[in-house]
């Protein structure tokens, strides 16, 4: 009996220390977003978006959430506060950050959004000067046919294009602390007949914004980086040519006290259109003279906004 008791005693001690699954939301209770956006606010200091794509019986429905608050941490709890099911970030995909925050600095959003832990640091950053509520609200019309066009605009395997530039969470708060690497964060707006627009790239140095290029000098910095997959290049006005291989070759050095980065980039090309009489030694050779002059200037335009250093330094 004595035995008895004793092992009754301690299952019932064993219970007091098991944890258990308490504080767990179960799945039909909880919504996924895909897309978080911060703005400033009209009466406090950030306006935050969510996007949100429900399920209903013949596909999705996109619904977009927001607040204003003076921190973006109590933004979200008021938006949880007022749906009917709790948030869950850890699908999220794309954070949307209007262009005057961009150029003002995101030290202090980027640092909160590690901090959390609740977001995943793979999710992608972009930049809009549209009203961040119109441009999700926009998107949603897709999402509602497409619950995967948002994440296929940059797949690598989908929609993506060498001209996108892709920057994730984690290589943002990385270079903000880094003396020495600078990061292009793609700007998007609303397609008039497609989902969203691509139209260029904003040049941040440390945590913000200091300059803005082209879609076609976006193309130069993944060439940097050998991302080249699908990019077709107009060498001149009858003929155009597909890169199917791109090598770098990156040495350093010193010259007293500067130092000096020089590059040799390796192309493997393929004529995919020639209306004219050029032959192909003729094409190769203005691609060469077009590619140099296009990251001559690239690095030019860079160097004045004081943010030519490490990766987008002068190489030739």
């Amino acid at each position: 009996m004595m035995r008895k008791f004793r092992t009754l005693l301690l299952l019932c001690a064993s219970t007091i220390l098991l944890t258990g699954c308490w504080d767990i939301k179960d799945v039909n209770h909880r919504v996924l977003p895909i897309v978080m956006g911060v703005s400033y606010g009209k009466t406090a200091k950030y306006r935050v978006h969510i996007q949100l794509p429900l399920p209903i019986s013949r596909g999705l429905n996109s619904k977009v959430y927001y607040k204003e608050a003076d921190t973006i941490s109590k933004a979200l709890t008021d938006i949880d506060t007022d749906i009917e099911s709790g948030i869950d970030f850890m699908h999220l995909q794309l954070i949307v950050l209007d262009r005057q925050v961009a150029l003002d600095g995101i030290r202090e959003e980027i640092a909160f959004i590690m901090r959390s832990q609740h977001m995943p640091t793979k999710a992608l950053l972009a930049v809009t000067s549209e009203d961040i509520g119109g441009f999700l609200n926009h998107t949603g019309k897709a999402i509602q046919t497409d619950g995967s066009a948002m994440l296929n605009f940059f797949n690598k395997n989908a929609g993506w294009s060498p001209e996108i530039n892709l920057v994730y969470l984690w290589e943002m708060f990385s270079a903000i602390h880094s003396d020495t690497q600078d990061v292009s964060i793609p700007i998007l707006r609303s397609g008039k007949s497609t989902m969203m627009e691509f139209i260029g790239s904003a040049v941040m140095s440390k945590d913000k914004m200091k300059d803005e290029i082209v879609k076609e000098q976006s193309l130069l910095v993944n060439l940097f980086e050998e991302l080249f997959q699908g990019s077709v290049i107009q060498v001149t006005h009858q003929a155009s040519v597909s890169i199917i291989k791109c090598q770098n070759h990156i040495h350093t050095a010193w010259d007293g006290d500067r130092p000096v980065l020089r590059m040799r980039m390796e192309l493997g090309l393929h004529l995919i259109e020639n209306n004219g009489e050029q032959g192909v030694k003729q094409i190769e050779t203005e691609f060469s003279k077009d590619m140099e002059s296009r990251f001559q200037a690239l690095f030019r335009q860079l160097k004045a906004a004081a943010v030519g250093r490490a990766r987008y330094g002068p190489v030739f």
